[in-house]
Order: structure tokens, then C-alpha cells, then sequence
């Protein structure tokens, strides 16, 4: 299996897994989606050690726990930033600014300019207009 396969075939996973979801903190959020994805990817992720959480307050205690503030920073420790987001291919990580307090929200690379990620409550296909950072998970 090519490397290109590999990445569309755990994109393809992912996206059967979160498509049409809910977001329910701690069960299908954007950090959930990211540890799903990034195993599916070969990484044994870190965001799991944080414990369960419910709640907003819940998940930047968790994010405390781990020593960090953002989702992002968890990126930065394990995979190289890229300075141009445009150039994500499928299946690396995009972030945005997330809603509210919470933070960053984390996105899967889908193709072109569409990502998988949390909007409005559900997770589904979006186009992400608004680059804040990437990163190449393979």
C-alpha cells in the first residue's frame, strides 16, 4: 500500500466514524476524532491519557493534566508545523480557532479545501476558508 493509499484509507475511517455525529464532549469532539484518526494512522496518541471529561470545564481540566493548554500544543510535541496550512494533504490535521473558550478545533484534511470537522454541533464535511495552522501526521 502506497503512503498516499494508507492516508485515504484512515481518512475514509475516520470519516465513517465522525460524519453525522453529534459533538458529545469526551465521546465525538475534535480531540476524540483527532486520537481516532491518528491511531488509525499508525501513532499511539497521547490525547487519551488526559481521563474523562464531560463538560468544557472538564476538557481544559483534562488539557491541564497533560500539561498544555491547547490541543495545538499536543501537535507541536509530536509532528512539524507547517507554515503554509493550504498545503495539508489528506488526512493531516488542520486546526481553527474554536468557539467559545474551548480553544482550538481540530480538522481532518479531506481533499482540496474541505476538512472533516465540528460545526454547529455535528461533525460533517466543511470547506476551511480560515487556515490557522497544519500539520503533516505521515
Amino acid at each position: 500500500m502506497t503512503e498516499l493509499e494508507f492516508r485515504v484509507a484512515a481518512t475514509n475511517a475516520t470519516f465513517s466514524r465522525f460524519n453525522g455525529q453529534p459533538l458529545v464532549l469526551g465521546t465525538t469532539d475534535c480531540a476524540r476524532m483527532l486520537a481516532f484518526h491518528l491511531k488509525g494512522l499508525g501513532f499511539k496518541p497521547s490525547l487519551l491519557k488526559a481521563g474523562a471529561y464531560s463538560t468544557p470545564v472538564g476538557a481544559r481540566r483534562a488539557l491541564t493534566r497533560m500539561g498544555v493548554s491547547s490541543l495545538s500544543e499536543i501537535m507541536d510535541r509530536h509532528f512539524p508545523r507547517w507554515d503554509s496550512p493550504a498545503e495539508a494533504r489528506i488526512g493531516d490535521i488542520c486546526c481553527v480557532a474554536g468557539d467559545g473558550d474551548m480553544g482550538d478545533a481540530m480538522q481532518v484534511k479531506l481533499h482540496r479545501d474541505r476538512v472533516l470537522g465540528f460545526l454547529d454541533g455535528v461533525c460533517g464535511e466543511l470547506v476551511n476558508i480560515e487556515h490557522g495552522a497544519a500539520w503533516r501526521v505521515v
